[in-house]
């Protein structure tokens, strides 16, 4: 089963600081700025490379549905994460889906990709941003999606390698390889962290 993996660009410091934060000009910024699960933002950069087409295509089952009562659980979600707590393993999913919700406000959202879990081929890169946070304090694991972080200094360490990579074959580790360039060269020139999400 392909999954979609969402990235954007937000200091991993910025996002934990809001956990705990009693924020509630952001928690309203997030909940009254119009339904961002219902739409992708307007500074995507387009995929790249073989993986565009199946992108656009699962960036909308990625969005979150609003039938049986998922957006509400979301907006409790959100709110439980701005107050730091307490967090119940049913609702893992939906810390998840919340945070995300958050990034969006954080910072621009770089790209996306398809992937599924058991590919020999899958970059470290995507299953990092996809599962690295999975399950780390204070969030109870979710089985249905996940998170992860790529360090900003982790990002320039790596550009290098994998410029190199693509130069030399741009179709590298079965087509991923434009894209991993793109969200190392974007957070190299923010200098910031990168966040992913994935789920479908």
């Amino acid at each position: 089963m392909s999954h979609a993996l969402h990235v954007y660009l937000v200091d991993r410091a910025k996002l934990e600081a809001v956990v705990g934060s009693n924020n509630n000009k952001l928690l309203n910024r997030v909940l009254e700025g119009g339904p961002p699960w219902r739409r992708m933002l307007s500074r995507l950069i387009p995929p790249l490379g073989r993986q565009a087409e199946d992108s656009r295509r699962l960036s909308i089952t990625f969005q979150i549905s609003d039938q049986d009562g998922h957006v509400e659980r979301n907006k409790a979600a959100l709110r439980t994460i701005i107050a730091g707590g307490p967090f119940d393993e049913e609702r893992a999913g939906n810390y998840v889906e919340a945070l995300e919700l958050i990034c969006r406000q954080l910072g621009p959202y770089v790209g996306d990709a398809t992937f599924w879990f058991g590919n020999d081929d899958l970059p470290f890169v995507i299953e990092d941003l996809a599962t690295g946070m999975v399950g780390q304090p204070p969030f109870p694991k979710s089985e249905r999606n996940g998170w992860g972080v790529m360090s900003k200094k982790s990002c320039t360490e790596e550009l290098e390698y994998w410029e190199g990579k693509v130069a030399e074959d741009p179709d590298y580790s079965d087509g991923y390889g434009e894209l991993v360039v793109e969200w190392l060269r974007a957070s190299k020139a923010a200098n910031k962290d990168l966040i992913g999400f994935w789920g479908g």
